[in-house]
């Protein structure tokens, strides 16, 4: 089966993604979008991603990375690196036959640092804040990507504006050419 990696994150002007407690902010629209980006497909996150969000997603595995070896929780599997978690991002994707070939790196930071290399789409939610945060996201060499779409989402309330920002790896793009 040939596998495809794409980075779903949120991220802050300042490329922060986390405090390491709560979301930063409370997007509608961006959740709608997450879901739809992701379900169906294994999520790889990091053990304080899973610990944030608190449960399985329904209709997506959650392949939780950890050095833990001890580590588990109910409706996660345990992963002890990148290759191990798309390996067994595979085996449930084979379980589930419905011809899915996407995985999902779904953060923190450590994550989307270890597997931005081997990524080849970004589905970026830029929101138009600059909070403090630990986590971010790794900066993009944009040698290596182009962007493909952008939605821009005014500000409403207490939502922030932000864009829907969808990048592809170039030579992504270039074999798809041939």
């Amino acid at each position: 089966m040939t596998t495809k990696l794409v980075a779903v994150v949120a991220m802050a002007s300042n490329r922060v993604i986390g405090d390491g407690e709560d979301l930063l902010w409370h997007l509608p629209g961006d959740l709608k979008r997450v879901k739809q980006l992701t379900m169906g497909c294994p999520l790889i996150m990091g053990r304080k991603t899973w610990d944030s969000i608190g449960r399985p997603l329904p209709g997506r595995a959650s392949i939780v990375m950890t050095r833990d070896e001890q580590w588990q929780a109910q409706g996660a599997i345990r992963a002890s690196s990148l290759d191990d978690a798309i390996a067994k991002g595979n085996a449930w994707l084979e379980e589930q036959q419905t011809g899915e070939n996407r995985h999902i790196l779904f953060g923190g930071g450590q994550i989307y640092e270890l597997g931005l290399a081997r990524c080849d789409v970004i589905e970026m939610t830029e929101v138009d804040l600059a909070p403090d945060g630990p986590a971010k996201f790794p900066e993009i060499d944009m040698t290596q990507w182009r962007e493909v779409s952008q939605e821009e989402v005014p500000a409403s309330g207490e939502v922030p504006s932000h864009r829907f920002i969808r990048y592809e790896r170039v030579n992504l793009l270039i074999s798809l050419i041939r």
